[in-house]
């Protein structure tokens, strides 16, 4: 779910106009990377912010490493889990 962007995320849902908007319910439009790395609900799971010049290195760091994988893991759970991150009316 996180490499393709496929799931319960506003910005997938809004694609298929399942959602009026793509915003988290922090305020932030919303991607797989938002919540891996600034989202406010979801602080416990943050990796470092890639630079775009090393995001494909970063996301092979990601799936490579044991560690990162688990923590990866933990978080879409967590988002899958928590139907209160995707609320329709965030304003």
């Amino acid at each position: 779910m996180f490499l393709t962007g496929h799931g319960p995320f506003p910005s997938y849902l809004h694609h298929f106009n399942l959602r009026t908007h793509d915003n988290c319910s922090c305020g932030e439009k919303e991607d797989p990377k938002h919540y891996t790395t600034k989202c406010r609900f979801t602080l416990s799971w943050h990796f470092q912010t890639p630079t775009v010049s090393l995001k494909l290195q970063w996301l092979k760091n990601i799936l490579t490493n044991d560690l990162s994988r688990t923590r990866l893991r933990f978080l879409m759970s967590f988002r899958c889990d928590e139907n209160n991150l995707i609320v329709e009316d965030n304003h």
